[in-house]
């Protein structure tokens, strides 16, 4: 199946969802154990698929689905036969079912195309939170606009997609000062960014993409859901502060894309031991050895579903 393709479900309710991305995986690897979508959430495609290609968000009390490449059928499968979640201490009734296809994207355009994060952006790991903070303010959005462009190159690695004539890029963030999340010693951001490289709505960047952190959205190609569905407010452009637009040519486009082979070595030595844990999955290319919230032994013991 082509990569360059993209679904996003939103699963409309009888009553606001206040669940997480992991409880309603969860119910859905409980109630839909024989799907071909359980292998892309509960961890088991995890060496196959360094970037998730079912992610599930819950934004504005609504669920969505997203599916990418070969996670587009299993996504539109699901969908098509859930009517229900049954989370055990509360029943969701699915009234409506809202699905924006996309056949043609991941492509690399000539003029750069506008997005949001409309949940934080987890631009910064415990090693690169370090060398941020030691950073004068001046060169600490510029940092964060070459972290953007590894998160770029590496889906566009995991795609298999050929390096762009050349990336375009620029960030604006709200602050330069990162939220810290969960006690993780991640670093966040709010904000906008630029790029030539067409990503669907919905889809997330950086480190935490499973938790559904830096989920990105472009109203002008997004056909179905709007600002106002999603409970977006109008941004204001004098609070950003703005890196260079930056360019990235085919020689250092592919100096960007080290992760993934990193990784592969890395994967190779653990099969050899005979003591792997599982939970030892990394979702985003900061490699920064995010345990694998994926499996259901991880959703069994953090949420009662």
């Amino acid at each position: 199946m082509s990569e360059n393709k993209a679904v996003v479900a939103c699963l409309i309710t009888d009553k606001p969802v206040k669940k997480t991305p992991y409880q309603v995986k969860g119910v859905f690897m409980k109630n839909f154990s024989s799907y071909n979508v359980v292998p892309m959430l509960n961890g088991e495609f995890r060496n196959r698929y360094l970037y998730p290609r079912v992610q599930v968000k819950v934004i504005n009390e609504k669920i969505f689905i997203i599916g990418i490449g070969n996670g587009y059928d299993p996504v539109l499968q699901l969908t098509d036969n859930i009517n229900q979640l049954d989370f055990g201490n509360i029943t969701f009734d699915i009234l409506e079912k809202r699905i924006d296809e996309n056949e043609n994207i991941f492509d690399y355009k000539e003029d750069p195309i506008d997005y949001r994060f409309i949940t934080s952006w987890a631009a910064l790991n415990k090693n690169s939170l370090k060398t941020f903070r030691k950073m004068k303010p001046e060169n600490r959005i510029n940092y964060l606009n070459k972290l953007l462009e590894k998160n770029i190159a590496f889906i566009s690695n995991e795609l298999n997609l050929d390096p762009p004539e050349k990336l375009i890029s620029m960030i604006k963030i709200n602050s330069t000062e990162p939220m810290l999340i969960d006690n993780r010693k991640w670093g966040s951001f709010d904000g906008k960014f630029k790029t030539n490289f067409h990503l669907p709505s919905f889809v997330g960047l950086g480190n935490g993409i499973t938790r559904g952190f830096g989920t990105l959205f472009n109203e002008n190609y997004c056909k179905t859901f709007n600002r106002e569905f999603l409970g977006l407010n109008e941004s204001d452009e004098n609070k950003y502060f703005e890196s260079d637009c930056d360019e990235i040519y085919p020689d250092d486009f592919k100096k960007l894309n080290t992760i993934k082979n990193k990784r592969n070595h890395r994967s190779a030595k653990q099969h050899k031991s005979k003591h792997i844990k599982k939970e030892k999955y990394t979702d985003n290319q900061n490699n920064d050895n995010e345990p694998n919230f994926n499996t259901e032994l991880y959703h069994q013991k953090q949420h009662k579903v």
